[in-house]
């Protein structure tokens, strides 16, 4: 008699284990893909094996990891995700969500429907990567990882890695693209993506790998147009939030190249309202170090910060002048006038014309400094 609480107090202790289903019996997504096609939302969801994403002790068996890819479909976002549970097999958990693609179809016409349908979810955080894509979707997510990596080592489900080491494009996540959808004067820049085999093979066979060839300018929720790798060169000194590593290479007088690694920028940007044309001032601040001084023996860091601030000035000017030319607002400029003077703006905006076509680069100022030169010894003057 004795035993009889212990043995009841037990079973009151495992009751609430009772209903708890082991992880590998969950349907984990990983990426999330949207495109638009005949008047309805096409969904297509990236399904890893658990043993890809769950924690090993001792020896892991090597190999290609695989990928489910399914597919849903609706007249609106909610009913396509629905769409996909009837033959999960298994519960779906969209918690583990870490990149969500957008297709060129979608981004033309039907971004906010998107992005407000994603947001609603309520499984569905705010802190996925987003890109968008011309190519298609299921191709995107079955690109497969190097040297048998977890497919969580991606670009796709993790661009911070790639960025740090070459920051061609600055990634975001679904909450800042959200200024580009909901604000009135603000440019979001979207990475793109597509997928390519010819830098890596696998066994002599060429390996599909994700890869980041440009952006598009997202604004007032709609897709305003490719952002080329020119006009990039200029918005890492002023639309991207920061810059870990990029090269930047000069030729001396002697026609000597230098490669540069630029490691930090920041920029105060200025509007003027005076006049018939709002004026454009920037000046940036850039840090950066020599990687590679080949036979520039007899160079000066005077002389190489002088050359870079030359480049970097005629970079943005470039960049602005290119982007213009196709209406996109790479450097947010509307959006700063917006802040600091809306009636202005408001003004502006009632010409009936793209405000960044009523703006004029004015005075760039680039200032450079050299942290370090590496192992190269440079003259002092």
């Amino acid at each position: 008699m004795r035993a009889a609480p212990v043995i009841l107090a037990l079973i009151l202790l495992l009751t609430g284990c009772w209903d708890m289903k082991e992880a590998q019996n969950i349907n984990f997504i990983t990426a999330l893909g949207i495109d638009y096609v005949e008047g309805r939302f096409i969904i297509y969801t990236q399904l890893l094996d658990f043993a890809e994403i769950a924690k090993q002790e001792g020896t892991v068996k090597t190999g290609t990891g695989k990928v489910w890819i399914g597919k849903g479909e609706g007249r609106t976002i909610d009913e396509a995700l629905n769409s996909l549970y009837s033959a999960s097999q298994q519960r779906t958990f969209w918690t583990h969500v870490r990149a969500v693609v957008f297709s060129n179809a979608l981004l033309d016409k039907h971004l906010t429907e998107a992005v407000t349908g994603l947001i609603q979810t309520r499984d569905l955080r705010y802190t996925p990567w987003v890109f968008g894509t011309y190519q298609n979707i299921p191709d995107i997510f079955s690109s497969i990882s190097l040297l048998n990596e977890s497919v969580l080592n991606s670009e796709l489900l993790d661009p911070e890695e790639i960025f740090r080491q070459y920051s061609f494009v600055e990634p975001i996540r679904i909450i800042k693209l959200m200024n580009g959808v909901r604000e009135p004067a603000s440019t979001a820049l979207l990475p793109l993506i597509s997928c390519t085999t010819e830098v890596w093979k696998g066994e002599g066979k060429p390996v599909s790998q994700v890869k980041l060839v440009g952006a598009y300018a997202i604004a007032q929720g709609a897709n305003r147009g490719l952002v080329n790798p020119t006009m990039l060169q200029g918005a890492r000194y002023i639309a991207f939030d920061r810059m870990d590593k990029f090269p930047l290479t000069l030729t001396l007088e002697d026609s000597t190249p230098v490669t540069l690694s630029i490691i930090h920028s920041h920029s105060d940007v200025g509007v003027s309202t005076e006049g018939e044309h709002p004026k454009v001032r920037i000046r940036a601040r850039v840090k950066a170090y020599i990687t590679d001084a080949g036979m520039a023996r007899r160079a000066t860091a005077a002389a190489i910060d002088k050359l870079a601030e030359k480049k970097i000035e005629q970079d943005i000017r470039r960049s602005f002048d290119a982007a213009k030319a196709k209406q996109i607002d790479i450097y947010n400029l509307e959006e700063k006038l917006y802040r600091d003077n809306q009636a202005r703006w408001k003004e502006l905006m009632s010409r009936g014309k793209p405000l960044i076509t009523l703006m004029e680069l004015d005075e760039v100022q680039v200032e450079m400094k050299l942290v370090h030169s590496s192992s190269y010894k440079l003259l002092n003057r």
